[in-house]
């Protein structure tokens, strides 16, 4: 087992708490029990409940892999890379879930604390454009609004994240998640590709 450091084991039980309880609800000090640390620890790493709440944005920082080798595996051919693509989103909301709930759960309270949330997703939103402009100029796609084409993928992905999500309750479907993500993969490349 590898060693965690305080800072780290307050990280996780603040995001975990936030997420569950909300920032309003959840207090230094039990912060400090979840973490097994004294609330004195978790102000000497932080100082203040608005700084931990910083530091979850920016330790789940919402950076898709696009530099960590993404690249590099985009073998453009379109099923083969919008399936690339959609697994990739999919996966890294998996990762991210706690982090993500706190976003929707706390927007108005990171809106107020001057927190942009949207740096990464703008991200993901330009590498698929740029992708999408590259299809198009290889003969693979057809011409279309390339930001639209961007947004409405990344919006499908975060659906099939949110849906799994609702899961708590029962699941809508008894189709894999793996079988709706190459589906839909499909069907959006189906959609844009030229036709030869």
């Amino acid at each position: 087992m590898e060693n965690v450091s305080t800072r780290e084991k307050i990280l996780a039980a603040a995001t975990a708490l936030i997420a569950d309880k909300g920032f309003k609800e959840t207090t230094t000090r039990d912060i400090a029990t979840a973490s097994s640390v004294s609330e004195m620890s978790v102000f000497r790493h932080f100082g203040s409940k608005k700084a931990i709440l910083l530091a979850i944005i920016q330790h789940y920082s919402f950076e898709y892999p696009i530099e960590n080798g993404l690249k590099e595996q985009l073998t453009w051919e379109l099923d083969h890379d919008i399936l690339l693509l959609a697994k990739m989103q999919y996966e890294f909301n998996l990762k991210n879930e706690k982090a993500i709930l706190i976003r929707f759960k706390e927007s108005r309270k990171l809106v107020e604390y001057g927190i942009d949330v949207k740096e990464n997703p703008t991200r993901l939103k330009n590498f698929l454009i740029e992708y999408f402009d590259e299809m198009y100029r290889r003969g693979k796609i057809i011409k279309e609004d390339n930001e639209k084409l961007a947004i409405h993928f990344m919006s499908f992905n975060f659906g099939l994240f949110c849906n799994k999500m609702m899961d708590v309750y029962g699941p809508i479907t008894l189709v894999s998640k793996e079988e709706e993500i190459y589906f839909g993969a499909q069907c959006f490349a189906r959609g844009i590709a030229l036709l030869s």
